[in-house]
């Protein structure tokens, strides 16, 4: 199992695209893993035939496990031991290496370090969280497969074992709650959550363990950005879209607010000012909720912004993106209009952990205005926002959102900039 980069420790055979007795030559496809949102194809390091595939479809496996053996006349570079001609599997086994120490890891608060055993199964994401949260992730009872560590988990153990659904008598646990199964029943079905859908879990159940969310919802006229949007595409020659205009409006209205771009470290109990404005966009596939980031969104064209988009949203739907650009947002946008007939009318959304805030804009739709004393027809515009009430209060929410709609509503050519 290869080392694909960005801190990744083990990952999901997803498919493989050989067989054993199968000749390949180097850069063929051998097999699809999946990470934590997106599924990468590994290809043969070498030319030669596949002696054995080694991992089933959804196992999760190590990086540095062993899960292809070829037979090859040339050995590929920083390969182990064995000779011209003869499979690697033949080779004599390495000496067994004496595990490494479990490094020290400082926990927040004061709390005594925390043992950091790489032997644990449990994502970077999880390992981070009981960092935070001052736990050992040894003592922690794994209820994923395989016995692996989740968050929920985590969180579980740091809340005493008493986070879940409610046990029924009122007050007979201090108002906390204890975990309690489904009652298994004829004609029920069951499927393991995992995957996507386990990390989209996951990080919800993250998100609002440790953030206090506070909400808001505005509406504002968008005439005016339609028709913007028309020139802008008629003069570039190029589709530019709703997203990426919210986008370029989200930057200037941050620039004025910064703190809806920051976030807080809780291991030091810090907040973090980022450099750059990256700006996520939820993207909806068949597996579940993915985030794209649109890097360093001051410094893109809105041309630039809309092709990004549009490329970075293929990529995530195919489940082809880089797990890079997944990473390093600094608030996020969720176009919830995109998608469907139903008109989302109001609603709580979930901040990206560690992230602030989350900003939602529905469609543009014809709604009742009052003008000049008149009820009148107009397009307009939605948004809905979420946000850590830790750092952001309800005025400081109102102002940013108030710059947001006066730049939609009074576009100008500032958004091709």
């Amino acid at each position: 199992m290869p080392d694909i980069g960005e801190g990744l420790t083990e990952a999901v055979i997803a498919g493989w695209s050989v067989k054993a007795g199968d000749a390949v030559k180097e850069d063929d496809p051998l097999c699809e893993i999946e990470t934590d949102k997106a599924v990468v194809e590994i290809t043969a390091p070498c030319t030669g035939t596949v002696i054995s595939v080694r991992g089933e479809i959804g196992e999760t496996l190590k990086v540095g496990t062993v899960i292809t053996v070829f037979e090859t006349e040339k050995l590929p570079v920083g390969a182990g031991r064995g000779g011209h001609g003869q499979a690697v599997e033949e080779a004599e086994p390495p000496l067994a290496q004496p595990a490494a120490p479990p490094a020290e890891i400082p926990a927040s608060g004061g709390a005594s370090p925390v043992a950091f055993d790489r032997a644990i199964r449990a994502t970077p994401a999880t390992r981070r969280l009981a960092r935070e949260q001052g736990v050992d992730l040894a003592t922690v009872a794994g209820t994923g497969p395989g016995g692996r560590v989740l968050q929920n988990d985590v969180m579980r153990f740091a809340d005493g074992g008493q986070i879940g659904q409610a046990t029924g008598a009122t007050g007979s646990s201090g108002g906390r709650f204890t975990i309690a199964p489904i009652p298994r029943e004829p004609g029920q079905t069951r499927q393991p959550l995992t995957g996507l859908r386990r990390v989209v879990a996951d990080q919800m159940v993250r998100s609002v363990t440790l953030v206090p969310h506070a909400s808001s919802s505005f509406r504002c006229e968008a005439g005016r950005f339609q028709t913007l949007r028309k020139l802008l595409q008629e003069r570039l020659g190029t589709r530019i879209s709703f997203t990426a205009m919210v986008m370029k409006a989200m930057v200037s209205a941050i620039q004025r607010y910064p703190t809806f771009n920051q976030s807080i470290d809780e291991t030091t109990n810090e907040v973090v000012t980022p450099p750059f404005v990256n700006i996520g966009f939820a993207t909806h596939t068949d597996d579940g909720l993915i985030v794209p980031v649109i890097k360093d969104c001051g410094a893109r064209t809105l041309t630039e912004i809309s092709g990004e988009i549009d490329r970075l949203a293929a990529l995530a739907r195919s489940r082809k993106i880089a797990p890079g650009d997944l990473r390093g947002g600094t608030i996020t946008l969720s176009n919830v209009g995109s998608h469907g007939r139903a008109e989302a009318i109001g609603g709580r959304l979930i901040v990206n952990h560690p992230q602030a805030a989350i900003i939602g804009m529905t469609r543009i739709r014809p709604l009742p205005i009052v003008r000049d004393g008149q009820v009148v027809a107009a397009p307009c515009l939605d948004f809905h926002t979420s946000y850590d009430h830790r750092i952001i209060d309800g005025i400081y929410a109102g102002l940013f959102m108030e710059h947001l709609i006066d730049v939609i509503e009074e576009p100008g050519m500032m958004l091709a900039n």
